[in-house]
């Protein structure tokens, strides 16, 4: 219900029922009228409340730094999109920075703002923008469902200083070149320690689960022969136990799998994907 509406609402039926009370002469039917009455005097207050902080954030909305109709900063928000289509950052920094001047908090505006967040990958900023343009708009079906992603994409990838590699690589400590660069290295590496391929381009935690896999069944293995040595005396004696055999397939495995995956990333040059390709709308075409 609109606010207005239901304060009016709450004002005409505390006019009636003071009415009731002046005309009732039994005292616990007054009484009853009296508690009733002070209840909806206590909703009354609060709902006049919400309408006057509903008209004090419209005011700030419809009061920009900078005076413009309505359909000028839609015109503004328009062409702020078509940079964001186009992908043409400086442009699109350039079209937010006037939007913010005249309309901080128009939802499209703040809208806009967390695409670009989102689009730089920095979720965690995109989460607050979209929950302030909620507030404000929390009928907009696109907002909602941004903020779902937005926050999902920041719980699973933290701030923006944790997702410098974001894509192939999980390590902030490398840019997209250097995965270019180390993929051919990283299979020779590889080669002698399964999981430190993955490591050196940046596969920080799949490289550290190889490894951790490789070495929880080469030390064991390494373990019992050394102790089957030890008791058999000579090579004639030895005798390969079924615990020998299952560790040393599972070090053979996990080195296997780790050499020919960090192999199959080298050939393709990188792990990412590419974005697929999407007509650009005529952005350079003026708006009627």
């Amino acid at each position: 219900m609109d606010p207005t509406a239901h304060v009016a609402e709450l004002k005409a039926e505390i006019a009636r029922l003071a009415a009731k009370i002046s005309a009732s002469t039994d005292s616990d039917i007054v009484e009853a009228l009296k508690f009733k009455r002070d209840a909806l005097e206590t909703e009354l207050v609060e709902a006049i409340q919400k309408v006057e902080e509903a008209e004090a954030l419209e005011s700030e909305l419809l009061a920009p730094e900078v005076e413009l109709s309505v359909a000028e900063i839609e015109k503004l928000i328009r062409v702020a999109r078509a940079h964001f289509s186009a992908d043409r950052k400086p442009a699109l920094r350039e079209a937010l920075a006037d939007l913010e001047k005249v309309a901080p908090n128009h939802p499209d505006v703040l809208e806009l703002k967390a695409d670009q967040l989102m689009a730089a990958k920095d979720f965690v900023s995109a989460v607050a923008v979209l929950k302030k343009a909620r507030k404000i708009a929390p009928k907009s079906k696109s907002i909602e469902e941004k903020l779902a992603i937005a926050s999902l994409k920041a719980a699973y990838a933290g701030s923006i200083e944790s997702q410098l590699r974001a894509g192939l690589s999980d390590s902030p400590f490398l840019g997209e070149g250097d995965i270019k660069a180390s993929a051919t290295s990283a299979t020779f590496v590889s080669l002698f320690l399964p999981g430190s391929g993955h490591i050196f381009i940046g596969l920080t935690v799949k490289g550290i689960a190889y490894l951790t896999v490789w070495l929880c069944s080469i030390i064991p293995l390494l373990i019992l022969i050394r102790n089957e040595s030890d008791r058999a005396g000579g090579a004639r004696q030895f005798d390969f136990s079924m615990p020998m055999i299952v560790l040393g397939f599972f070090a053979i495995m996990t080195h296997m799998i780790a050499l020919f995956e960090v192999a199959a990333i080298a050939k393709r040059g990188t792990g990412r994907r590419e974005a697929p390709s999407r007509p650009k709308p005529p952005v350079d075409l003026p708006f009627e």
